[in-house]
């Protein structure tokens, strides 16, 4: 008997444990926190640089939540007036509208492909579109101040809550559009669950942090006393939140404070997690990043307000400054990768990353950017003028510009035609720049850069810039003079190695000029 109920108990066990595949498979960012712990961290992609592939917009609208991206690469999002499909190359795939505000909340897609979001924030309903951009069903959901966004659990039910009075609910929906159940929590309830391992739904609402049984059974909650608005972020049996106290927890899975940290400011937007850590932003826009423990390992004051952090699978965080400057940062000591000063209005939401590597961002006024990985070719050659040598070995840098904005430089070589391949590089429209040697830059504009495409370049080269600075001068005039009659291959511009009369005529001939 003993081992039948050790046997029964590990059956019973066995059935709580989800297989953790509700959300579409092969999408590499399906919801707000990206996964069931709300992780926001992917593991997918090549790193950034800055470069814009492209931008896409319809038409001025407001908009406060994240891009979602499907199996195929769509991308979804939601502005004042419709739920917009975006394809990967930055086109229209379809435009769903009910009339009704879809602005604040971030769409979760389901195993089927299913997109799930809020419409209509003061009286709010559930809406379920099809792929194809057709209504499945909609749901009345009510209550008032709806800014939370849905979460599909390991057992494929929507959860959703509803706001403010006489909202106040989370709500578990079957994939079909009916209530399995619904259970009262708080005045107000605004948080974007997570879920354990065995299905549990972790929520905030207006003063507690409540952990709920996946049949609906509120099991403990942990009281705050202050509206808990964030996204609650799962590291193994520990949860972390922010409230408006002004103060950031970890509390665990079983309900008892592990330990908190007083934030410059009230936390209202949720963190991320690679595990290693925890990054935490605050209304002063203070990016903080702590241990699982409580250590605080640095922080950073880039303005990042109520927008969530995106962890790349280089490391790389994403996150917006309340001033509209987009950073990617270091993880490891926060240091600028690149940033990018946004058009319009600031993003009140995060990135969400592609399996690519492309980053997208919603800015405030309804325009989708993707910011492209390195993952472009290019081919390329070069003519010296007054170069007779062999061209093999000598030093190429290409730069890729965006509105007159160094973005990305690489060197290489050149073969003995001249020429020069690159891997690796920006995608997106870019004005590229090149150099040989000691020659001046010559500017190719709009090349269009893609994973799909190898664009080919070829440019003929002013010569004599010995120090650099592209132009041609008395500084380069000088350099011949002092060098004249020394075997120099550095300083070298006709392919001999002497720097002789040769020289001395280019930079003459060549006196005044600069590059394009």
């Amino acid at each position: 008997m003993r081992y039948a109920r050790l046997f029964g108990v590990s059956v019973g066990i066995l059935c709580t444990l989800w297989s953790w595949s509700q959300l579409q498979p092969g999408s590499p960012w399906p919801s707000l926190g990206k996964d069931y712990r709300n992780t926001r961290k992917t593991t997918l992609g090549a790193p950034t640089n800055g470069s814009v592939r492209w931008m896409y917009i319809e038409r001025e609208d407001r908009a406060r939540c994240s891009p979602v991206i499907a199996a195929d690469g769509t991308i979804y999002y939601g502005t004042s007036t419709a739920l917009y499909a975006v394809r990967p190359n930055g086109t229209r795939r379809w435009i769903f509208s009910n009339g009704l505000s879809m602005a604040y909340s971030t769409p979760a897609i389901g195993a089927d492909g299913t997109i799930y979001t809020i419409a209509n924030p003061q009286d709010a309903q559930l809406v379920a579109i099809n792929p194809n951009g057709t209504l499945r069903w909609s749901l009345y959901l009510g209550g008032t101040d709806v800014y939370s966004s849905p979460a599909i659990g390991p057992d494929g039910f929507i959860y959703v809550t509803n706001g403010a009075i006489p909202g106040g609910y989370l709500y578990c929906i079957h994939p079909n559009g009916t209530v399995r159940w619904r259970l009262f929590l708080d005045v107000e309830v605004n948080s974007t669950p997570c879920f354990g391992e065995d299905g549990t739904i972790y929520v905030g609402s207006a003063n507690y942090l409540n952990a709920v049984s996946p049949n609906g059974t509120l099991l403990w909650r942990y009281p705050v006393y202050y509206p808990v608005r964030s996204t609650i972020v799962r590291v193994g049996n520990r949860l972390f939140f922010g409230a408006w106290d002004s103060m950031f927890r970890a509390v665990s899975t079983s309900g008892q404070l592990v330990w908190q940290a007083l934030l410059p400011g009230v936390h209202e937007g949720g963190g991320a997690s690679d595990d290693a850590a925890i990054y935490v932003p605050s209304l002063t826009g203070e990016l903080r990043k702590y241990t699982p423990s409580g250590v605080l390992q640095w922080r950073a004051g880039v303005g990042a307000r109520y927008t969530l952090p995106a962890i790349g699978a280089d490391g790389t965080l994403y996150v917006v400054g309340h001033d509209g400057v987009f950073f990617a940062l270091s993880s490891n000591n926060a240091l600028l990768r690149w940033s990018y000063t946004l058009r319009r209005s600031t993003p009140i939401s995060g990135a969400a990353i592609g399996a690519d590597g492309t980053v997208y961002l919603v800015e405030g006024s309804g325009r989708l950017y993707a910011f492209g990985p390195l993952s472009g070719f290019l081919m390329g050659g070069a003519d010296v003028e007054g170069w007779e040598g062999d061209y093999e070995g000598l030093p190429v840098t290409v730069q890729f510009y965006q509105e007159g904005e160094l973005k990305y430089e690489m060197q290489t070589t050149l073969d003995e035609e001249g020429r020069f391949t690159l891997e690796n590089t920006p995608v997106g429209v870019h004005d590229i720049k090149v150099r040989v040697h000691r020659s001046l830059t010559k500017t190719v504009p709009e090349v269009h850069l893609e994973e799909d495409r190898t664009p080919e370049i070829r440019v003929i080269l002013g010569n004599g810039d010995l120090n650099s600075d592209n132009v041609v001068d008395d500084a380069d005039l000088l350099m011949v003079l002092m060098l004249y009659g020394e075997y120099n291959l550095d300083y070298d511009l006709t392919g001999d190695g002497y720097v002789d009369d040769a020289e001395l005529l280019i930079v003459l001939f060549n006196f005044g000029a600069t590059g394009e």
